[in-house]
């Protein structure tokens, strides 16, 4: 079982089980829909491929002989779909997914011919089908990526075969067809076990006689220099000494700089049709992978491929420089990256394969791993302060790969370019770059300062100099934090995270810490004041919108996508110890209640959730309560619209000043609110001891005059919903694992280290109680079902006199059942399926798919049934009445979402708040020669994994309610469903483009 899936909820993990049966029906079911006899038959096949991905997607632990069944049905399927290019564009996919999945597991045999021939049929004669352009191009990508996949499958004898085919067609370099002969030998030849005696050295020196034929062609470059990288990193055997001048010549001349003729391209370049060059691939980032992967796999013990190496990375070093950017900074952008990943997969492989990889003497060793990081560090020292972001930022991610692999030649060079960048005056933004390289080396610094290996190389005049950089960069990280200079104050950020997701805990009597000799007491009030200074001089980074879609935060740079600010709250206050929490506590209590910051407002909620996360039953004394009562005694005294539950008869007098807030008072509680929405989003049975209070809150600012404090009030009751309705992992910051070697450091996991054992140290899960599935049917009978009856009664009798207020009350009304739905959403039981020949079946009978919850139930069918109905009504009266009122009828359009398409709804809100956590910032690579230990798979601190389960419990959720109408052929929507499809049709015609959108 997949780490993810032993992670979920309890129940849900152990209704995964079930999974293997599930998907062996749903193989059993294609079988049975395919004919042989009937070529129809392959469209009631494809219905079934969504099902087939899902189990994929899901890491659903299914049985191999299903598998097995399973694709070689779908290679059926695809040979026999020869004129239907719609289904082999659907079995070709779902067939790469399967086989890049399962590969290593799978033995079979794959004939090429039917793949040539499918594709000289389609796209290499005339043939007006009545497919356009698109798909035929989506054809192509499908097909070529189905043979890519199927090359390790090919028979013996396959690879003669092929380059008889297509040899004759690339002799000859005046024809056109010699580029489609290179494009079909990239793409067929195998260098599996089977075709290995194809290979030798003779045949070598005919291809590289054949790459020399066009000297100035990249598309003819990229195709050879594909063919050349597989054959080197599969065909160990072949003696490469000889080749090995010509074919960094080669390399070397594919890239495109300015040396001698001062243009970055050939100066005649020779061309090739269109429809060749726009089907076979010719990408940059194609050819640098093939240069990449050939020089890393041509290195050996005692080779001359090290000299080649040396000598091709001094000519191309000096395009790496600052100064030297131009359009070829790409290229060599991806050639550093693919050259430092390829050297650790080598690395990878021959540490976890001893016996079944390349040949011991051509194995690295420690001599040939030096070599290669010192010449790969003249490209990273001169990349590092590149204004191209992406090859900085691939540089830091080189860095972070190889400080694993030779910690005494990077580590050294990282620390000196972070000690020039503090005293670099005239060029500041050096310091974001040294700051970030530190981030991304924090693990390794701290895994070198404890590795007995390691120790007579790093501590010098008494002292630890990697631990002394962790120091004065954690003390200067206090500094860089600047609401006038965004990206050091992100990078400075990320650094913070980085080094306290190595550490177990946070605390100054813990011994394992007292080698850092730093007073974190200190250090964190020094950090809350200047993170206090930061929000206190924040500004929104966009004007806000106080429409209908006006934002619940403010946007400024702390909160965008892939910043690191509340992922660093969240580690930091989950690592502290008793002391320095309730230390920080109050100082962050202190600043919530003293202080009202507009153009903070998500920020400020953020860290008021880190400290509940962390320490719910604390937190919520010192910062929820003081908010919610502040909230309650500004609402007392303002003026009231009378929409009260039991006053809807004063609401019928026409007011012809409608009352208002003042600006401070509305700013102040729209503040408030909005905070205290946020906050609680982990508060969950903490929350149980302020009900009263919560009611009162909510329902006071929905009886608000003023939109803002409206729109606030439905922030918190759909976040109130959420924190006591749905499941999500509690306690997942605190570091439980130790590393053997350190008892101050966190040791991480890898998802491939988890067997059919038990799950390692699993999270702890919110799992709604009976108090609080209680209070949210409380809220949803005072929110919910009220205003349904409200609006029917509005809709029906128009009780109001005076137009504004009619308006005012449906406003409101509508914001109330949206907020509700939209806080319960799935939690909410779906609509029953109904069913075409007259046989109701018990849904809760239906054939199991797949497992997944988004939290526990709450009301009932009936009562979203009950909505459908009303919104129809709504709609109704106010296309009649009221189509020019845009806010309303979105609103309506926001319901019916909530109503029949609610899974999306939860997990886009999800998925788009989650942070950008693939940094190598907090990624330990499988080889690492530090520790001298062997992992299957990367290595990430246990909050992230958690992180990445719980969005796999979010998605499985969504899935599994959409999906249960492919369990059975009788189940089909609900009528109510088609109710609200049918409403919005209508409402899609509409006059307003808003509207319609």
């Amino acid at each position: 079982m997949h780490l993810y899936n032993a992670w979920l909820p309890p129940h849900v993990a152990e209704e995964t089980k079930k999974e293997k049966e599930s998907f062996a029906r749903v193989v059993r079911t294609v079988n049975e829909l395919y004919r042989p006899d009937d070529p129809d038959s392959v469209y009631a096949t494809l219905t079934w491929i969504p099902v087939i991905k899902l189990f994929i997607d899901a890491e659903s632990e299914v049985a191999l002989e299903d598998v097995d069944t399973l694709v070689k049905i779908g290679l059926e399927l695809f040979h026999v779909s020869q004129n239907n290019l719609h289904a082999q564009v659907k079995w070709g996919n779902i067939l790469v997914k399967l086989f890049n999945k399962y590969h290593k597991k799978l033995s079979l045999k794959v004939q090429w011919r039917p793949f040539y021939d499918t594709l000289i049929s389609t796209h290499f004669t005339r043939n007006p089908g009545p497919e356009g352009l698109r798909l035929k191009l989506r054809h192509f990508e499908t097909i070529t990526s189905l043979v890519q996949s199927c090359r390790r499958f090919f028979p013996p004898g396959s690879a003669f075969d092929i380059w008889s085919e297509f040899r004759s067609l690339v002799e000859n370099p005046w024809n056109n067809s010699s580029f489609e002969g290179s494009g079909f030998v990239r793409l067929f030849l195998p260098t599996n076990l089977d075709n290995q005696d194809f290979y030798s050295c003779e045949w070598i020196k005919e291809c590289l006689n054949l790459w020399d034929s066009i000297p100035n062609c990249q598309f003819w470059n990229c195709q050879w220099a594909g063919v050349i990288a597989r054959t080197v990193k599969n065909c160990n055997f072949i003696d490469w000494e000889c080749f090995l001048p010509t074919l960094f010549s080669r390399f070397l001349n594919m890239f495109e700089v300015p040396v001698a003729n001062g243009r970055e391209s050939y100066p005649f370049p020779l061309g090739v049709p269109k429809n060749t060059s726009f089907l076979f691939s010719n990408k940059t980032v194609t050819r640098m992978k093939a240069i990449a992967k050939s020089i890393v796999y041509l290195l050996k013990p005692h080779g001359s491929a090290q000299e080649q190496l040396e000598t091709f990375i001094n000519l191309l070093e000096q395009y790496y420089h600052p100064s030297n950017g131009g359009q070829w900074t790409y290229s060599l952008e991806r050639f550093l990256l693919h050259l430092v990943t390829q050297f650790k997969k080598r690395l990878k492989h021959e540490q976890q394969n001893p016996n079944n990889s390349r040949r011991a003497e051509l194995c690295l060793g420690r001599s040939e791993r030096t070599k290669f990081v010192n010449v790969v560090l003249k490209l990273i020292d001169r990349g590092q302060y590149s204004k191209d972001k992406d090859l900085s930022e691939t540089v830091a991610v080189a860095t972070s790969i190889l400080s694993f692999v030779e910690p005494s030649l990077v580590l050294p060079f990282v620390a000196s370019r972070y000690y020039i960048a503090l005293e670099t005056m005239t060029a500041t933004h050096q310091l974001e770059v040294a700051v970030m390289s530190i981030a991304y080396v924090g693990r390794s610094l701290l895994l070198t300062s404890i590795s007995s290996s390691s120790i007579n190389s790093v501590h010098l005049d008494g002292g630890n100099v990697f631990i002394n950089l962790l120091m004065v960069s954690l003390s200067n990280a206090l500094l860089g934090m600047d609401a006038n200079d965004p990206p050091k104050t992100l990078a400075t950020m990320q650094l913070i995270g980085s080094i306290f997701s190595n550490l177990a805990s946070l605390d100054d009597n813990i011994d394992g810490l007292l080698f850092m000799r730093i007073s974190l007491s200190q250090w964190l009030d020094e950090f809350l004041s200047r993170l206090f200074s930061l929000l206190l001089y924040l500004e929104p980074s966009s004007v806000l919108n106080e429409g209908l879609h006006s934002p619940a935060t403010s946007g400024t740079f702390l909160v965008e996508y892939s910043s690191y600010y509340y992922c660093m709250l969240e580690i930091m206050l989950g690592r502290l110890s008793k002391s320095l929490y309730d230390q920080a506590l109050r100082k962050i209590s202190k600043f919530v209640k003293t202080n009202t910051l507009p153009g903070a407002i998500e920020e400020v909620g953020l860290l008021c959730s880190a400290c509940i996360h962390s320490n719910r039953e604390e937190a919520v004394i010192h910062l929820i309560e003081p908010l919610l009562l502040s909230v309650i005694n500004s609402l007392e005294d303002t003026p009231v619209m009378g929409f009260k539950e039991g006053e809807i008869s004063k609401a019928s007098i026409s007011i012809k000043a409608k009352p208002t807030l003042s600006p401070a008072l509305e700013t102040t509680i729209n503040y408030r609110l909005k905070v205290l929405s946020i906050a609680i989003s982990y508060g969950g049975p903490a929350l149980l001891r302020y009900k009263d209070q919560f009611k009162e809150a909510i329902t006071s600012s929905f009886d608000s005059p003023s939109w803002k404090v409206n729109s606030a009030g439905d922030s918190l009751l759909r976040s109130l919903l959420k924190s006591l309705t749905r499941y999500y992992p509690t306690d997942q910051y605190k570091s439980i694992l130790s590393h053997p070697d350190a008892a101050a450091l966190e040791d991480w996991i890898s998802t491939k280290d988890y067997t059919n054992g038990e799950p390692v140290m699993p999270p702890k899960w919110h799992i709604p109680s009976d108090e609080e599935v209680q209070f949210a049917n409380e809220l949803l009978d005072l929110h919910l079902q009220s205003a349904l009856d409200d609006l029917y009664r509005i809709c029906q009798a128009r009780i109001h006199s005076g137009p504004g207020d009619r308006n005012e009350h449906l406003k409101v009304t509508l914001l109330r059942i949206d907020s509700s739905l939209q806080g319960v959403l799935s939690c909410l039981p779906d609509f029953n399926p109904s069913s075409r020949n007259g046989t109701v079946e018990d849904p809760d009978h239906a054939p199991f798919l797949i497992a997944g919850a988004t939290g526990s139930s709450v009301g009932s069918t009936e009562i979203r049934e009950k909505a459908t109905e009303v919104i129809h009504a709504a709609c109704k009266y106010l296309l009649e009445e009221k189509s020019d009122d845009s806010i309303l009828l979105i609103l309506v359009i926001r319901i019916m979402d909530a109503l029949g398409n609610h899974g999306r709804c939860w997990y886009d809100a999800w998925s788009g708040e989650a942070w950008n956590l693939e940094s190598a910032a907090i990624k330990e690579p499988p080889i690492n020669f530090i520790v001298s230990s062997n992992y299957k798979g990367k290595r990430r601190p246990r909050w992230y994994l958690i992180d990445k389960t719980y969005l796999h419990s979010m998605w499985r959720a969504l899935k599994s309610s959409y999906n249960k109408f492919c369990a059975r052929g009788n189940f089909y929507p609900s009528n109510h469903v088609i109710l609200l499809i049918d409403d919005l049709l209508k409402l899609s015609l509409h006059n307003y483009g808003t509207v319609r959108r």
